[in-house]
């Protein structure tokens, strides 16, 4: 099993809640992301509203619910996507909402950096064409 998909189940566990009530809901309603090195919940919504989700097309915010491993790698699921991300450290006992810009964030991280290497390389390919 992927271990931080099981770090994440340990953790609802321990704080009482239903995983697979939460699995149902974000997977009919918001986003799962299962990956080697990450595991994520999250839903659309609106970046004035982050309690209630809304369709992909109506939202300018993606709210991450749960988060476990390399959270560059999640958060390059979505950041093309929405303009804002919202979260909380909830499990850690900080309740406040916390809304960045995906442009800040995708400027900040390794995916970034990453994507930059590989648009140099293909451009360097298609002048040596």
């Amino acid at each position: 099993m992927n271990e931080h998909l099981n770090h994440a189940i340990r953790i609802y566990n321990e704080n009482n809640e239903d995983f697979a009530e939460l699995l149902k809901w974000h997977l009919a309603y918001g986003v799962v992301v299962s990956l080697p090195d990450c595991f994520m919940f999250g839903y659309f919504c609106d970046r004035s509203n982050t309690d209630e989700h809304r369709e992909q097309s109506k939202s300018d915010c993606f709210f991450i619910t749960m988060c476990v491993g390399d959270m560059h790698l999640a958060g390059k699921q979505i950041v093309d996507l929405v303009k804002w991300i919202a979260y909380k450290r909830e499990f850690k006992n900080d309740s406040r909402l916390r809304i960045a810009s995906t442009k800040i964030i995708h400027k900040k991280t390794k995916w970034a950096v990453h994507q930059k290497q590989l648009n140099q390389i293909q451009e360097k390919t298609l002048k040596n064409m």
